[in-house]
Formats: structure tokens, C-alpha cells, sequence
């Protein structure tokens, strides 16, 4: 069997740090329109690598923080004389995020960045329990994940990682973009996607995201059979049936007994868990759920259940 040829240093850094540079100008102008500092304004950015966004974004705001964890780039960005800009080297699957507001106590900062495939969900998880301290955070990610991120109720792509997000924010799908605009080119498409904060986090409790990852854990599952081994199923589907009366909607009112968790709004997840508590036993973790890394890496039907609508019946 013949042996692909060794990585040369260049190949072996963008494969450790998950970097594909964006190259195609067209594009790296619209991520500046589409975040459209004020002359006053703070971003942060997220691996600003060569620094393609960095440099356009510099003349619109009064200061840029990059954060960028490759001591090459972070050499190569504070070398260059374009205009206010603070480099922080550190891992932003790592990094304090506290720290960082703190350096500018009482501005809302807009942070934005090209997050690397192979580490978008622990940025995520880093970034958004504090975005509501962000003016709004704009993002590109892999274009399922996008969908997935903006993805309603009753849809294949509505699961554990849209109900995380939509309970810190409100998405916005921006842009498809395409493999050419980047180098090296990746083997799929990219997007890019607006994160504005609600006012506050529609819930708090550390155990709802546990619940959350209980409900989607048999996707294809009615979400009664996820959760029977931690409630009672009379409980369950009373609770179910009681989410209807919450709203006007006509499309949230066909959630009952036989729904599955891709069929609850986020306000009906909140709900099902105030009136069924938190799961017996179950431990909040500080370590991002196995499912969210799933709907972060994987294509549209790559970890959905495998078990047939058949099997779902004899249930």
C-alpha cells in the first residue's frame, strides 16, 4: 500500500490548528459589511491567521483584539502597521473570556471570526455564555452547521446545538460560501452566520443542556421514549400535551405524545423541562456533550438515528 508523502511543516501547523486561509477578497469585504463596526466600535477577532479580515476590518473601529493561537501568525499580525490592534496569543477554546471584556470595561464588542472546522464547537461553547456582553458575533462555519445553527422546528436539521444557540441568541444565515475561497481548499461548503443576544438567556439552569442532550440522544425517536428512563412516560406525555396551550402558533401546536425532540421550539424545550425538572441522577459536566461535537462535524445525515420509522412504531 503506498504511504501519502510526510507533511512539511506549513501542512502539519494548518492540520494541527484546522486553518484554511480565506483568500478570495470578494468575500473577506462582505464579512466587513456584514459586521459593519462604527468608528468608535471594539471587535474581537477569532484566528485572524494572515490577518485577510483583520486588515479591513482595522480602519473601520477604534480597536481590533485578535486572538490567535499560532505563535507564526501572531509574530506576522504584530509586525504590521495597520492602525489599533492588540494581539493575544492563546487557544480560544482555552482563553478567558472575562479577561478579554475586562480590558475594556463598559464596551459591548463585536467579535467575529473564521472558526476552524475542527474546533468550532469548543469556541462556541467558550465564546457564547457570554455573548450577551457582545454587541453580536458573526461567525463562518461549515455550511451544514450553519443550517443547523438557523435550523426551525420540524426540520432534520433542528437539534441539540440550534436549542444552545437559540437560547443565548437569535441567528441570522448570511452567506453560502464556496470551496474556492479558501486555501488550502476544503472539501466543503462554508457560511457564514450573524448570533445577535437576546436580552437574557432564556434559561440558566446548568442541567438544561444535560436534558437537551437526553432528548435529542434518539433522534429519530419520539422524544417520550428518550426520556422514560428518567421520568414517568404518564408524566411525559402530560407535559407534552400541555405545551400546545403556550402559544398561538398553529405549527407549535402539533407537538404531542408521539413528537419527536426536532418538533419542540426552544421555548417548549424550556417549558417541558420547568414542568418535568431536572433529569434524576443526571450531573451537569463541563465538557462540550458528544452531540453538539456530532452536529458541529458531521454531514446532514451522518449521526442521525439509524433505526427505521418501523422500529420507531413497535416502540
Amino acid at each position: 500500500m503506498r504511504r501519502p508523502p510526510p507533511m512539511d511543516d506549513d501542512r502539519k501547523r494548518r492540520w494541527k490548528f484546522g486553518q484554511n486561509f480565506l483568500v478570495d477578497e470578494s468575500v473577506v469585504r462582505q464579512i466587513a459589511e456584514d459586521a459593519a463596526p462604527r468608528k468608535n466600535d471594539w471587535v474581537i477577532e477569532i484566528g485572524p491567521g494572515q490577518g485577510a479580515i483583520t486588515r479591513r476590518l482595522l480602519p473601520e473601529c477604534a480597536k481590533l483584539t485578535a486572538i490567535e493561537v499560532d505563535p507564526k501568525w501572531v509574530e506576522h499580525l504584530r509586525s504590521r502597521d495597520w492602525g489599533p490592534l492588540d494581539v493575544i496569543q492563546a487557544d480560544a477554546t482555552r482563553v478567558d473570556v472575562a479577561e478579554i471584556l475586562a480590558r475594556e470595561p463598559g464596551k459591548k464588542p463585536i467579535v467575529v471570526g473564521n472558526l476552524p472546522y475542527n474546533r468550532a464547537a469548543p469556541i462556541l461553547f467558550r465564546f457564547l455564555p457570554h455573548i450577551h456582553h457582545f454587541q453580536s458575533m458573526q461567525i463562518m462555519v461549515q455550511y451544514e452547521v450553519a443550517k443547523r445553527i438557523c435550523a426551525k422546528p420540524h426540520s432534520r436539521d433542528f437539534g441539540f446545538l440550534t436549542v444552545f444557540i437559540r437560547t443565548h441568541c437569535e441567528p441570522e444565515f448570511l452567506h453560502k460560501i464556496g470551496q474556492e475561497a479558501f486555501r488550502p481548499r476544503p472539501k466543503v461548503f462554508s457560511a457564514t452566520v450573524r448570533l445577535v443576544p437576546l436580552p437574557a438567556p432564556k434559561i440558566e439552569d446548568p442541567l438544561f443542556l444535560r436534558f437537551v442532550e437526553i432528548a435529542f440522544s434518539r433522534k429519530r425517536k419520539k422524544v417520550v421514549n428518550s426520556l422514560v428512563g428518567f421520568y414517568k412516560r404518564e408524566k411525559v406525555i402530560e407535559a407534552l400535551t400541555a405545551l400546545k396551550d403556550m402559544t398561538d402558533d398553529p405549527e407549535e401546536h402539533r407537538v404531542n405524545a408521539d413528537s419527536r425532540a426536532e418538533d419542540l421550539s426552544v421555548d417548549q424545550f424550556v417549558e417541558l423541562f420547568k414542568r418535568l425538572g431536572p433529569p434524576p441522577g443526571v450531573l451537569a459536566k463541563a465538557e462540550i456533550p458528544s452531540i453538539a461535537l456530532a452536529d458541529m462535524e458531521s454531514g446532514p445525515e451522518e449521526h442521525a438515528d439509524l433505526d427505521s420509522e418501523e422500529d420507531e412504531e413497535k416502540e
